[in-house]
C-alpha cells in the first residue's frame, strides 16, 4: 500500500470519529464556550497569568504569591464548574481514548514490538532487542 493509500485511509478514520457524537458535542461546547463563558474564560486567563508572573519573580517567596492563587482558584472553578466546561472536558476524554485505542492497536497490528502508551500514558517495559 503506498503512502497515499494510508493517508486516505487515515482521513476515512478521522471522518468516522468526526461523526461521534463526542466529536460534535467537542465541537458545540467548544464554541459555547468561546461564546458564552467569554468573562469566565478572561477571568481564568488573567488569573494564570498573574499567577504566571508571581512564579517567575519568586515563587512562594512573591509577596502576592497567597493571593494569587486564592484568585486563580476562584477563577478555575468558576470557569471549571460550569456544566458546558464539564461536558466539554468529557467530550475531549472520550475522543482522547479513541485515539489512544485506536492508536494501540495500529501499534499491535503492525508488530507486537512497537511500542505503545498504556492507559495512563507510558510505554510498556518490553524488550526491543529482535534477536532469535
Amino acid at each position: 500500500m503506498d503512502r497515499m493509500a494510508i493517508l486516505l485511509k487515515a482521513y476515512e478514520v478521522a471522518d468516522e470519529i468526526k461523526s461521534t457524537d463526542a466529536f460534535k458535542d467537542l465541537v458545540y461546547y467548544g464554541t459555547y464556550m468561546q461564546t458564552e463563558l467569554k468573562k469566565e474564560t478572561e477571568a481564568y486567563v488573567k488569573a494564570m497569568t498573574k499567577f504566571n508572573e508571581v512564579q517567575n519573580l519568586g515563587g512562594t517567596y512573591h509577596p502576592d504569591f497567597k493571593q494569587t492563587i486564592l484568585e486563580l482558584g476562584v477563577a478555575k472553578r468558576a470557569l471549571y464548574e460550569t456544566e458546558a466546561v464539564k461536558k466539554y472536558l468529557a467530550a475531549e476524554r472520550a475522543i482522547q481514548g479513541i485515539l489512544d485505542d485506536l492508536s494501540r492497536d495500529l501499534g499491535q497490528i503492525v508488530s507486537s514490538h512497537v511500542k505503545v502508551p498504556n492507559e495512563i500514558g507510558l510505554f510498556k517495559e518490553k524488550s526491543s532487542c529482535h534477536v532469535g
